[in-house]
């Protein structure tokens, strides 16, 4: 969905959701460090590598790699298109590929534990996580149920009617609000609590078990083609149970561990 234009460019919705993130996100890194809530060697620099290493391998390398895999053949009639990450997509388990390999390769430069850093991408993640759905809800993406009379009565605010004479569950706003700023609330509320100093990865893992619950919850309103179920959830929420629980005895291991 375009914003606006200038002088006949296209300046679109997910283009200013990326930048607004990564810029707020800069800062972000910059205060925890001036407050001392993490111990980085030359605290001067590593915003930058960060920033750098970050748009670099999940932007470049996100996308390149869903050019090579996903519609090669579309892209070498269209080599222009590669830019325009607004259109197709993005691979996200290659982007998790790419990024563990990005922090991986910052760590060892900077010679501190890859789960610090972790710490501190997945403690603003969510801020991410949050202005992508609203992107969603803009562009009209992702399935959604249909209101029944109880909702409609009872929560109409959940319901909204998108032209098609069927009023539905604006789901990408409901993932907006709990896998975005409630869960952004919870990771600043441990940021500043000094978990990074005293409890490297244990972000981490609160990020990845409450994630998983939110999403789990999150599925029941979202509309899914009948081959994606497989009785009573859909295979998403499966994936999410298995996920929270492999977190959630690591976590209790680790925990015990102290």
């Amino acid at each position: 969905m375009i914003a606006f234009s200038i002088w006949s460019i296209n300046i679109y919705w997910y283009g200013i959701f990326y930048a607004v993130s990564f810029l707020i996100w800069y800062y972000y890194i910059s205060l925890i460090i001036k407050k001392k809530l993490v111990e980085i060697p030359n605290p001067k620099e590593f915003p930058e590598d960060l920033m750098l290493y970050s748009i670099i391998w999940v932007l470049l390398w996100w996308r390149l790699w869903y050019v090579l895999i996903y519609n090669i053949g579309y892209f070498i009639e269209n080599p222009l298109k590669i830019f325009y990450i607004w259109e197709w997509g993005m691979a996200f388990i290659w982007a998790f590929i790419w990024v563990t390999i990005a922090v991986y390769l910052l760590a060892k430069k900077y010679k501190i534990s890859i789960f610090t850093i972790g710490d501190m991408i997945l403690s603003f993640l969510p801020l991410g996580l949050g202005l992508g759905r609203i992107w969603n809800y803009l562009n009209k993406e992702l399935y959604w149920i249909k209101c029944n009379n109880f909702l409609q009565e009872n929560v109409w605010l959940l319901c909204k009617d998108f032209g098609d004479w069927e009023m539905k569950v604006v789901s990408q706003l409901l993932e907006s609000l709990w896998e975005g700023w409630i869960l952004l609330f919870v990771m600043q509320y441990l940021i500043w609590k000094k978990w990074l100093l005293k409890k490297s990865w244990r972000i981490t893992a609160i990020f990845f078990i409450w994630y998983g619950i939110f999403r789990f919850l999150i599925e029941f309103v979202r509309e899914h083609p009948a081959i994606d179920y497989i009785w009573p959830f859909s295979k998403t929420q499966y994936f999410m149970i298995v996920f929270v629980i492999l977190w959630t005895i690591l976590l209790n291991f680790g925990w015990n561990k102290e």
